[in-house]
Formats: structure tokens, C-alpha cells, sequence
């Protein structure tokens, strides 16, 4: 694909380049795993269009959120990395920055608020990452994380808010367009903002018609909130079972990428539209996607989105660390 000269995005705040996304995709290339695109017929013809997955529930902790972690952490210098790492998390950032703590030999910290399910939480502590429960919300947890590395002199990871995690979510886009160029809408689900706009930076660069469409919980429309008002705000509470976009408070870096490239509103399920969307992933796709990770086929199977019929639609599922007894009572 042809690529267009240097932009750059977000300079409001800290600006995402392309040479950024570029060299974001080398270290993911190096560290971690190439997820697959999936076709499913079954769902396809349910809805009229050429569905694809892109099973990010497959990446080595069972979500995306690893390649933020990632990037960020090797965007450090050796020296302050070795020192330690902090992060805030609804679980899968942290399982995430467990795990690559562990792979780089360094001390980890994982914030998360008090409510996180076990099969997160337990995941993060099988990897060596000393837990601290704070807060009722992620928003709440990551200003105790922030805090918490700034005393002890240690590395930050956002789960969303930075410039270098933006350009590794921006990478997914990418893969899906290499391995289906003929993809006419990307729709991803929404927390923090940074999957989605990493999405729109990637579809700026290599494809402009792109379609990107980004799906939030009805329960925590931070994103939503904070662009019809035109400033990040925190919702004073959220209420989703899906945790993983239980988000109150959008990021700024990603808010302002999001602001300046998306062209469609965003999109509200519910979370009985989510259940939905897992018992219909897991029936015909064979994958087990938790429900923020079926958030964008939920969008799909309750009309919420239309496509033009036979159009090429990849949805990408985030991930797959679904509670087992959320799991039983799903399905």
C-alpha cells in the first residue's frame, strides 16, 4: 500500500506518528503474536455481509491490550524500565504488563479497581505482578496508579492515555488491511479511545475510504459524553458488566485523534446485546470472546450498524478473558 508523507495527530497533547506506528509494529512483530483473521459464513449470512474477526482474544494474554504494554514499556529508556513498572487496569492491561514484567525480568505493579473479576485478577498475580484492589472505577484506580509510580520514581503504563500506545493499537488496522485489503469498515469497541484512534490513523494512511466505526457500552459512554460536549469529562459512574469498557473517563491523547478523524457517531449496545453477541461468536465462530470483545458483532446483530449489503466488515474482539460463572449464566 502506498503511504502517504509524515502526520502527525493529536499535537494538541502528544503526537502520534506514523514513524511511530511503524516502529510500534516492528517491536510487536518481534515480542508477540500475529492474531488471525477469521471469516465467519454462518454470521455472514445472518447479516448480509462478509464478516471477519480479528480474534485479539487469541494474543498471548487473551487481548489486545498487550501491545500498548508493550510499546510503551520498550518507548522507555533500559534503565528507568528495569526499575519497575505501574499500571491501572480493568484486568486485561494488566495481564498484560504482568506478563511482559515477567518476560523482561522486572518488578510490576498492577492497580485495579475493587471490582475486577477473579479470573483477571488471579491471572495477574500467576504471573508476579504484586495486585492492589483501589477504587469502584478504573478512573479512580489510575489516579492512585499514577501517584503510586510518580512516589517511587517507577514507569507508568497507561492502559490508553499515550502517545506510544495509541501507535500500537494503530497496528491491528494495519494487519487486517494486509491480510484483507478489500476491507470496507473496521469497527472496534471503545473504552479509553486508544484502539480507536489508532484505527483512524491507520485509515487515514492507507485507505481514507475506510469505514470506521467505533462501539461504546450504553452503561459507560464516556467517549460519547465527552465529544458532544468537546472536552474529556469523567461520567460520575458506570454500569456494565462488560469491564473491559467500564471506562469513565476517555483518554485525552486519544479524545483529540478521535475528535479531529472520526466521521460517524459512535454506537450504544447494551449488555444484554453483548450476551447476545458471545452465545452467537461462540455458536458459529468458535471463539470465546468476552463482552467487551463481542461489543462490535453486538452492534452488527442489533441493527445498530448498516453496511451495504455483500461489504467486507472486520470487527475486531478484543478479547477473550471472560468470568466463567459470567460465562454459565450467558449461556
Amino acid at each position: 500500500m502506498a503511504e502517504k508523507a509524515e502526520l502527525a495527530f493529536g499535537a494538541v497533547v502528544g503526537q502520534v506518528t506514523w514513524k511511530m506506528v511503524q516502529q510500534a509494529r516492528g517491536w510487536i512483530r518481534q515480542h508477540l503474536r500475529r492474531t488471525p483473521l477469521v471469516e465467519v459464513p454462518e454470521l455472514s449470512d445472518l447479516l448480509g455481509v462478509r464478516l471477519l474477526l480479528k480474534a485479539e482474544n487469541l494474543q498471548w494474554t487473551g487481548a489486545f491490550k498487550i501491545r500498548g504494554g508493550l510499546v510503551k514499556l520498550l518507548s522507555v529508556p533500559e534503565e528507568l524500565r528495569q526499575r519497575g513498572v505501574v499500571c491501572a487496569s480493568t484486568g486485561n492491561h494488566g495481564k498484560g504488563i504482568a506478563f511482559l514484567a515477567k518476560k523482561f525480568g522486572i518488578p510490576a505493579w498492577v492497580i485495579v479497581p475493587e471490582k475486577t473479576p477473579p479470573v483477571k485478577t488471579e491471572a495477574i498475580k500467576d504471573l508476579g505482578a504484586r495486585l492492589v484492589r483501589f477504587g469502584e472505577t478504573y478512573a479512580q484506580a489510575e489516579d492512585f496508579a499514577k501517584a503510586f509510580a510518580a512516589e517511587r520514581e517507577l514507569v507508568y503504563a497507561p492502559s490508553f492515555d499515550d502517545p506510544w500506545v495509541v501507535s500500537a493499537q494503530a497496528t491491528i488496522a494495519w494487519e487486517i488491511l494486509e491480510d484483507e485489503p478489500e476491507v470496507d469498515t473496521i469497527v472496534v469497541p471503545v473504552g479509553g479511545g486508544a484502539l480507536l484512534a489508532g484505527t483512524l490513523i491507520t485509515a487515514h494512511q492507507l485507505k481514507p475510504s475506510l469505514r470506521v466505526i467505533g462501539v461504546e457500552s450504553e452503561g459507560a459512554p464516556a467517549l460519547t459524553t465527552s465529544l458532544s460536549i468537546g472536552e474529556v469529562v469523567t461520567l460520575p459512574e458506570v454500569h456494565t458488566q462488560a469491564e473491559g469498557i467500564a471506562v469513565s473517563r476517555p483518554g485525552t491523547v486519544p479524545f483529540h485523534i478521535v475528535k479531529e478523524l472520526l466521521e460517524e457517531p459512535l454506537v450504544l449496545v447494551s449488555d444484554e446485546d453483548m450476551r447476545e453477541a458471545v452465545r452467537c461468536i461462540i455458536r458459529f465462530a468458535k471463539l470465546v470472546p468476552e463482552l467487551a470483545g463481542a461489543a462490535t458483532v453486538a452492534a452488527l446483530l442489533s441493527g445498530k450498524i448498516h453496511c451495504e449489503p455483500n461489504s467486507v466488515v472486520a470487527c475486531v474482539v478484543t478479547g477473550g478473558n471472560i468470568d466463567l460463572e459470567l460465562l454459565r449464566e450467558i449461556l
